[in-house]
């Protein structure tokens, strides 16, 4: 990290720390400052008991400074209580923040991002970088300014004391910040590369839990491990390093610091026998060395933990600053609640890649009261055409119109609240079979609810169940076969009130008889929408208003089911292919 790019991220750092926390870190500042400046009264109190009392046999002035020297010691351990408290309250606070800041930017992006997502890297930064920066906390910086002020402090204090035992320790203390200066940068790149090996291992993680049962149908889970393993291994090698050098930097600041020790007490010890120290000196010169070199070995060892989290920083503002390609139009038309929709595609073209065209010059039109259907082989386009319309991603060419006004007039946030998408890939959470359905909507009528899961058959394998309704189903409703897990999507987007709905192969994973019923239940349930399907089985479009078949990303026949079939074109061999294959 270059100098100025380090100085701007660290800027932006302590900004996002203080942001909110103002009068919080105030207290903190002027608690630490009190804790400090006991801290400094202590090793005079000390003095007085050796030399005046103990050494005077002065047994009331013996008494009053044990009082004193106790009375600071529960003073400095309450404020201490006070100060975690304070401390763990305002580290939450940020921890919280930054996480929902993350979580609500990722959810802003396009699906260009999400085509390149590694699901591994993202946890790691909202799960290890977002603990790391929790664990720095503000105060670290607030106890740097406090141990300078001690630091200073107490050096003058020990100039006064003992000015030439001073210079030894400070010769000692001078070689010790040069050692931690050169490690601290070694550590800063060390734990950069640890955090974006790690983030690999986990995105390989999440990737196998995801899929542990298709990793151990397909036998793929060898596979997994030999992955798994290698990049493991690397990680460890890697932070196996690192402790060892943390281990020898910390072995090589204790050897240091043992030489003060000796230093101290012994240059000290020829002074008390020539008589040119009291014991009593020596101790509180020993005991304000210690605050000396405490403070200046945190304000070290905090350069440190600082590099570690400006790794960490880094990260999570790399996800936050990562561009919005979608920008939502605050003040952009909306559907309202009694428009309909005609969707219409002119002259479009799109490609995720310079390399390949996924839709060139498309022009179709859905209407609304009418069911329209795509229909094509694998990488002809259809799902590309929902993905426009969802506005995960935006045109190259042409244009895209609602009602006759351009889609990206519209906010964004209205625009899609007005869609609803049923995909073969149900997403279904680890609730109940009811929540599941409703979303938390809580203004749909329970005798709606009730009449449309009779309708698709859903209260069949509900009435089964022990806790019927009230049945959790696992985590992406692994409790549930394909089929069921279809039905309650498809439940879930008809009881909305969205004024476009599309189903992406929403049927695949039922049989023939079932969908029929699916199938009537959506017209139904769906007249005065824009309806869209997209399928490979014809079975599931043929009673739809229009069908646009496609190839390559273009259009190559439009009509109804009878139109199409006396075409005797594409479309025709595709219903007789599927009417043999039966």
């Amino acid at each position: 990290m270059k100098y100025n790019k380090k100085t701007k991220l660290f800027s932006r750092f302590v900004r996002i720390l203080v942001k909110g926390n103002k009068y919080l870190i105030a207290i903190l500042f002027c608690i630490m400052l009190t804790i400090a400046g006991l801290d400094l009264i202590e090793p005079q109190i000390t003095r007085t008991i050796i030399d005046n009392a103990i050494g005077l046999k002065n047994t009331n002035l013996l008494i009053k400074s044990i009082l004193l020297y106790t009375l600071v010691i529960i003073i400095s351990a309450i404020l201490n209580i006070v100060l975690t408290y304070l401390e763990s309250i305002m580290k939450k606070r940020i921890a919280i923040k930054l996480k929902n800041r993350s979580l609500k930017h990722l959810s802003k992006l396009s699906g260009n991002y999400y085509s390149n997502i590694k699901t591994g890297n993202i946890i790691s930064i909202l799960n290890s970088d977002i603990f790391n920066i929790e664990n720095f906390g503000i105060e670290i910086l607030l106890s740097i300014v406090i141990d300078i002020i001690t630091a200073v402090a107490t050096l003058i204090i020990l100039i006064n004391l003992q000015p030439d035992l001073l210079i030894i320790v400070l010769v000692i203390q001078l070689i010790i910040i040069v050692i931690q200066t050169k490690f601290s940068k070694e550590l800063s790149n060390k734990t950069k590369e640890i955090r974006q090996k790690d983030g690999d291992i986990s995105n390989l993680i999440q990737e196998y839990v995801s899929n542990i049962m298709n990793i151990v149908i397909s036998k793929s889970k060898q596979n997994f491990f030999k992955r798994y393993t290698k990049e493991q291994r690397i990680l460890t090698n890697k932070c196996i390093n690192l402790d060892l050098k943390i281990a020898k930097n910390t072995s090589e600041i204790n050897v240091m610091s043992g030489l003060i020790i000796i230093s101290i007490f012994g240059y000290g010890g020829l002074k008390i026998i020539n008589n040119e120290l009291s014991l009593g000196e020596l101790i509180s010169f020993q005991q304000y060395i210690g605050l000396l070199i405490m403070p200046c070995t945190r304000i070290v060892n905090s350069n440190t933990r600082i590099q570690q989290a400006l790794v960490s920083a880094e990260r999570i503002f790399e996800l936050i600053d990562e561009p919005i390609e979608i920008q939502q139009n605050n003040v952009g038309k909306k559907i309202e609640k009694d428009d309909n929709c005609t969707i219409k595609f002119e002259n479009v073209s799109f490609s995720y890649t310079k390399e390949y065209k996924n839709l060139d010059g498309i022009n179709i039109v859905f209407k609304p009261y009418e069911t329209t259907a795509l229909v094509g082989s694998s990488g002809s386009g259809k799902s590309t055409i929902i993905n426009l319309i969802f506005r995960m991603w935006d045109v190259d060419d042409g244009e895209i119109y609602i009602n006759n006004v351009d889609i990206r007039e519209y906010n964004l946030k209205n625009l899609r609240k007005n869609i609803s998408i049923v995909t073969q890939d149900s997403l279904l959470f680890d609730d109940t079979i009811k929540n599941n359905i409703l979303l938390n909507r809580k203004n749909i009528e329970e005798g709606k609810f009730i009449n449309l899961c009779n309708k698709l058959r859903i209260n069949e394998f509900v009435d089964d169940l022990e806790d019927g309704f009230d049945t959790i189903i696992g985590e992406n409703g692994v409790k549930l076969s394909g089929g069921q897990k279809q039905r309650l999507s498809i439940a879930r987007a008809l009881l909305g009130n969205e004024k476009i709905i599309i189903f992406d192969e929403a049927t695949s994973a039922l049989d023939n008889i079932s969908q029929k019923i699916v199938l009537k239940t959506i017209k139904e349930f769906t007249k005065e929408k824009t309806v869209i399907f997209i399928a490979h089985r014809i079975s599931t479009i043929v009673d739809a208003d229009k069908i646009y078949v496609l190839e390559n990303g273009k259009v190559i026949e439009e009509g109804n089911h009878i139109e199409l079939l006396k075409n005797n074109k594409v479309y025709r061999k595709m219903f007789v292919q599927e009417d043999t294959i039966k």
